[in-house]
């Protein structure tokens, strides 16, 4: 196995930065995964680290390595397409063995490991069948067993589910992740969907327009966004963001929101602030997420922090209901009991928990709590 690590690295398409000043540290037998929206950078960089791009600046390593000039087949790394990619004149069998014959590989091993890694995607009792005869899930299966019965020191997947339905695809991540617990691979993995984030890496990587935000494991990352972009990309449904100002009444600080609705900022959230007395009479961004805005008939608590709302659409999810409301030019979507007796177009009290609210800098859109 292997670590892979990319320093200061740079992809430019004429004029254009794909990736810029890119620089990570994938840990040996570690699931990483490069989530963010499309044309953020993520698969270029994937494509860098498997040499199917070349480094514009900086350096690509792969165990003690230096890849930088070292051609795909010789970097001894396999990986996992969006569209599968299988042979389709070969069998289930052939097409996981082609890579192994490539390489010379006596029979009695090709056909040893053939077959164990076919077992252990439960795909056995396909080996003789052409890629026609598989559904799409079949197929991925395949496609990741030609990736892992090579073995390599690094298994990279470009958006490998996103040609599967929706219940395949959970069924999927969790087949994905038990192999990787079980071969220990290192992995680094793309994905454009910030649940496939969440509940299959070790860390994440956020990317956009070519930048790295922000790397961490899933709930650091979760609970403690370094600016806008990663609290409204990570999460769902995202979280909210209203405009206002931080006021100081007494000994309590307190947001306003355009005059729409003010709450008062927990004592204990406030003293994380950093340099909070800058930031008072100045324009600021509040964010709180929807699961941290509750039904305040259900749940009835400090009438500061309630805001009685316009609601505008109810949706049941059968666990919850979401509900998304307006305040003056505020938009909110609360996540709450399925039990709420909130209706469309009647006005219903929520109630914020302000010691899980983030503040954001106005004009750098970055954290300060």
């Amino acid at each position: 196995m292997a670590q892979v690590i990319l320093q200061h690295v740079t992809k430019r398409f004429g004029n254009v930065i794909a990736v810029n000043d890119a620089t990570l540290e994938v840990r040996d037998r570690e699931f990483m995964v490069l989530v963010g929206p499309s044309g953020c950078g993520k698969s270029t960089t994937l494509r860098m680290v498997a040499g199917l791009e070349d480094v514009t600046e900086g350096n690509i390593y792969i165990g003690e390595t230096l890849v930088n000039n070292i051609p795909p087949k010789d970097r001894d790394i396999a990986m996992v397409f969006q569209n599968y990619a299988l042979y389709p004149h070969m069998d289930v069998y052939n097409n996981m063995a082609f890579g192994l014959k490539l390489r010379k590989f006596p029979r009695a091993e090709i056909d040893r490991r053939v077959r164990e890694h076919a077992r252990l995607l439960g795909i056995e009792n396909l080996l003789d069948r052409k890629p026609t005869q598989l559904s799409g899930g079949q197929k991925q299966r395949v496609a990741v067993g030609r990736a892992i019965v090579r073995e390599p020191k690094v298994f990279l997947m470009d958006e490998p589910l996103s040609n599967l339905d929706a219940l395949l695809r959970v069924q999927m991540r969790a087949e994905l992740s038990k192999i990787h617990a079980r071969l220990q691979t290192t992995a680094i993995y793309v994905t454009h969907d910030q649940t496939e984030a969440m509940t299959m890496g070790d860390r994440i990587c956020v990317l956009k327009d070519g930048v790295i935000q922000q790397v961490g494991p899933p709930l650091e990352i979760y609970d403690h966004p370094v600016n806008v972009f990663v609290a409204g990309f990570i999460g769902n449904p995202p979280m909210n963001f209203v405009n206002g100002f931080l006021k100081k009444e007494g000994d309590n600080y307190i947001f306003d929101a355009n005059g729409a609705f003010r709450v008062t900022i927990h004592p204990d959230r406030a003293r994380q602030i950093k340099n909070i007395g800058a930031y008072v009479d100045k324009e600021v961004i509040l964010g709180i997420r929807p699961e941290d805005i509750d039904d305040a008939k259900i749940h009835p608590g400090d009438e500061s922090n309630t805001v009685i709302a316009m609601v505008d659409v109810v949706e049941p999810m059968g666990a919850e209901s979401l509900i998304y409301l307006s305040k003056g030019e505020a938009q909110l979507v609360a996540k709450v009991d399925p039990h709420s007796d909130a209706e469309d177009g009647v006005e219903h009290p929520v109630r914020l928990n302000m010691k899980k609210v983030h503040i954001f800098d106005k004009d750098t859109e970055q954290v300060v709590v």
